[in-house]
């Protein structure tokens, strides 16, 4: 016991600060403090949330368990869907949708359905994306995060229902699809354009190209006619220079011994009488004035021109059967000579020239029609043998004969059709047709003609 006591003393004394005083409980803060501090934080928090949502460009909205709305951001009222207080206690589904009776509303059946999910732990998000009115609209629900052990009472938040406008990005969307709808529609139809302009192309290039070779074909016929129209030009002057020299040449030689005889006869009339000499002198005038009219009508017939084709056809018809009486020709000339325009009446007479001669050369025929027609306003020329047929006409006949082809070119000239059809063992038929048009009926040549 003494020990101990002067042990003590002696570590009392040892210390250098002295002896340690035990230290006395903080005295508790009062319990209105503690809650006036308490509610201060509440309502820096609140402070806090509502300038962080109202911050935010999408609407924002605490949940209850059935779909109320506890808290939201200004957006609502930017919306025009109420005032922050005014949304309170609502169900969400009548804030976002005013007005609705569906019953099937996907907007509240999406808000239903999700609060159900969140209550039962079994999702944690949910989105639906709706159109309300003119707004494209992007919900998203989120369950609310619950402190560990805490209880929640029944009006409090639940769930964060976060509502986005996408109307300008699906507006911008559409916008985007129609100009790539456009485009694609533009490119579609200036592809098809140049589809169209080269397929234009290629068909004018093959018409060009056609064109060419008709035009080389055309200047290789020019070219034959003309050799042909400078042969016939030279055959033509022979044959008149021969007729000359045979009929009138001699005829006149004839009648100037004739007369040289008549004279000398009158200077000796002891020789004989020169009145017969004289008589028979003009005897071969007459003959020779004959001659020259029939090379005169050969050339082109007078009666061409003062009566018209029908009657010429119809005299040169005679004139031919009398020089080759072994063929038998028929004239069915059904017009007459006013109805025959003035611009026709050469080619066809022409055309029955032609067509007779070469009956006469290379036919073999023993009968021929000649026929002429006016049949609705068409002015048709048939000529029909019963000769051997084109093809059994001669090589040399098919090598040089032009006589077709220039009926062919004086046709087209005066803008009417040539056809030839052979029926074998029954002969050929020509056949020229014009369609006459009202100019042709009402010509001064035809009414002068009609008159007479």
């Amino acid at each position: 016991m003494p020990m101990a006591t002067s042990a003590k003393t002696r570590a009392n004394r040892t210390s250098p600060a002295g002896p340690r005083r035990p230290r006395r409980p903080a005295a508790p803060a009062p319990p209105q403090l503690e809650n006036a501090g308490r509610q201060a934080a509440i309502e820096r928090a609140k402070l806090d949330w509502e300038s962080t949502a109202d911050a935010l460009a999408a609407l924002v909205c605490l949940l209850g368990q059935d779909g109320e709305i506890t808290r939201t951001n200004r957006v609502i009222e930017d919306w025009s869907l109420g005032t922050v207080s005014g949304v309170v206690g609502k169900h969400a589904h009548a804030v976002l949708h005013p007005g609705c009776r569906n019953t099937r509303c996907a907007i509240a059946g999406f808000i239903k359905q999700s609060l159900g999910e969140i209550r039962d732990g079994s999702r944690q998000q949910f989105e639906l994306q709706e159109t309300i009115g003119a707004r494209f609209l992007h919900l998203t629900i989120r369950p609310m995060r619950q402190r560990a052990g805490a209880e929640s009472g029944r009006g409090d938040a639940r769930a964060v229902l976060v509502v986005t406008d996408l109307s300008a990005l699906y507006r911008a969307q559409d916008a985007l699809e129609r100009l790539n709808s456009s485009l694609e529609e533009r490119v579609r139809a200036r592809t098809q354009a140049l589809a169209d302009a080269n397929r234009d192309l290629r068909n004018e290039i093959i018409r060009r190209e056609q064109a060419e070779v008709a035009l080389r074909g055309s200047r290789n016929e020019l070219v034959a006619l003309s050799e042909q129209l400078i042969g016939a030009q030279e055959g033509e002057r022979k044959r008149i220079a021969l007729e000359l020299h045979d009929s009138v040449g001699q005829s006149l030689s004839a009648v100037k011994y004739t007369l040289e005889r008549g004279l000398e006869l009158l200077r000796q009339p002891r020789l004989g009488n020169p009145g017969a000499v004289f008589q028979l002198a003009v005897r071969r005038i007459q003959e020779t004035a004959e001659s020259i009219r029939s090379i005169s009508m050969n050339l082109r017939p007078k009666l061409l021109d003062d009566l018209g084709a029908a009657s010429a056809i119809q005299w040169f018809c005679r004139d031919f059967a009398e020089i080759y009486p072994s063929l038998t020709i028929v004239t069915e000339l059904a017009v007459n000579d006013g109805q025959v325009p003035d611009r026709l009446a050469t080619v066809v007479y022409r055309s029955v020239q032609e067509l007779l001669n070469n009956v006469a050369k290379h036919s073999r025929a023993k009968h021929v029609l000649v026929k002429l027609s006016l049949d609705d306003n068409t002015l048709l020329l048939e000529v029909r043998d019963s000769g051997v047929g084109l093809e059994k006409a001669t090589p040399e006949s098919r090598r040089h004969g032009s006589g077709l082809r220039n009926l062919r070119e004086r046709a087209q000239m005066t803008g009417g059709q040539f056809n030839i059809v052979q029926a074998p063992g029954r002969g050929t038929l020509a056949q020229l047709s014009w369609r006459l048009a009202e100019e042709d009926r009402a010509a001064p040549g035809i009414a002068a003609r009609a008159a007479k």
